[in-house]
């Protein structure tokens, strides 16, 4: 028995090493890219649960999210006001926040809270000049409003009531049901930072059919400082692995002061691959940043955590592609020149064989 017990123990334990090996593997995502000097982190931040008209409690997306969908980070964003659950209350939020909180790792999983605004059929309780106003994801924030309460029922006023708190918001799924924002004509907030360019299955990568401009370009032309995002709106459970369409930060780790500051920076791109990495930079700074007139000097680089071929790559101005390339390569690194004056912004959009894109945050030209 003790010879039998001598050679057993060190193939068990051999055994225990390599299963743990596969768990720690399985638990993390496969596909970790690094571009332009940064990681890629990928998530979503616009779900629900049955805080409102979704599925399952905020623990159960948060644990599925990280384990199942294996997301670098993720947020809740229920409605506000909901005519059949009542919404959001005060109890709700701070338990989500609790909940979030718990699931949040430093280096293993980022974890936001938020809620989405919700500006829809007066019968909500709310004034019938809510009516196709939109929705806006608003994470971080220590508190919530509703778009029913006197006080926050348009867009100025939710404009600002984000001003005076640390949060950051995303117009959610534009031109759906006529929700138009005011043309992006509100009170101007920095704390909008993004556009959800699809949703679930949906392309919103499309004209404003009253302006003949994409929703992305009009809001920039109006003056609003926002990259590009996208998430799920998932309803029904599946949180993140309904489809591989991500919001991608560019980030130094992943912990949620940086990711955050990744966001308010506008230093993200919106994905429909799970694991394709995009730098757009001009004068050595990434997308998202704000640089001087005169020479811009971009370089566009794209790579996939599968190696798909990038087939083709846009660049435009002010909404207008001025220059296309057809690389047809896994990992393309281009470059071009050209000049800007104040206002002018530019961004790009990267093509897949897949038929996957990726769209960038602008770079915006200043004085």
């Amino acid at each position: 028995m003790k010879t039998a017990g001598k050679f057993q123990t060190p193939k068990l334990a051999a055994v225990l090493i390599v299963a743990l090996l596969f768990a720690l593997c399985a638990s993390c995502p496969v596909w970790a890219v690094s571009i332009g000097g940064y990681n890629v982190y990928y998530g979503q931040l616009h779900s629900h649960t049955s805080i409102s008209d979704g599925w399952g409690t905020p623990a159960k997306a948060y644990k599925y999210a990280r384990d199942t969908a294996l997301l670098d980070f993720f947020s809740i964003a229920d409605h506000c006001s909901y005519p059949y659950t009542g919404g959001m209350t005060t109890k709700k939020y701070n338990d989500m926040k609790t909940t979030a909180n718990s699931y949040n790792q430093d280096g293993v999983f980022t974890t936001f809270w938020g809620f989405e605004w919700t500006s829809d059929d007066p019968s909500w309780g709310g004034p019938p000049t809510l009516l196709g106003k939109g929705h806006i994801t608003i994470i971080n924030s220590p508190d919530f409003c509703k778009a029913t309460d006197e006080a926050t029922n348009d867009l100025n006023e939710l404009a600002n009531w984000m001003s005076t708190r640390d949060c950051l918001g995303f117009y959610n799924h534009p031109g759906e049901y006529g929700y138009d924002f005011d043309n992006f004509t509100a009170t101007f907030t920095n704390k909008i930072c993004g556009m959800e360019l699809w949703n679930r299955s949906n392309n919103y990568y499309v004209n404003d059919p009253e302006v003949g401009q994409k929703w992305y370009d009009e809001a920039i032309g109006h003056g609003w400082y926002i990259g590009a995002s996208g998430s799920q709106d998932n309803h029904w459970g599946g949180w993140g692995t309904d489809n591989e369409w991500r919001m991608a930060v560019l980030a130094s780790s992943k912990t949620r002061a940086v990711i955050y500051a990744a966001m308010q920076a506008r230093r993200f791109y919106s994905s429909r691959d799970k694991n394709l990495g995009l730098s757009f930079k001009c004068n050595s700074a990434e997308m998202g940043s704000q640089v001087a007139a005169g020479t811009l000097n971009f370089q566009i680089e794209s790579t996939d955590g599968d190696s798909e071929i990038c087939t083709q790559v846009d660049l435009l101005k002010n909404g207008t592609v001025i220059q296309t390339w057809t690389p047809n390569i896994t990992h393309p690194i281009l470059t071009t020149s050209t000049t800007g004056v104040a206002g002018d912004y530019f961004y790009v959009v990267v093509y897949q064989a897949m038929g996957w894109v990726g769209i960038s945050a602008p770079i915006y030209i200043t004085n």
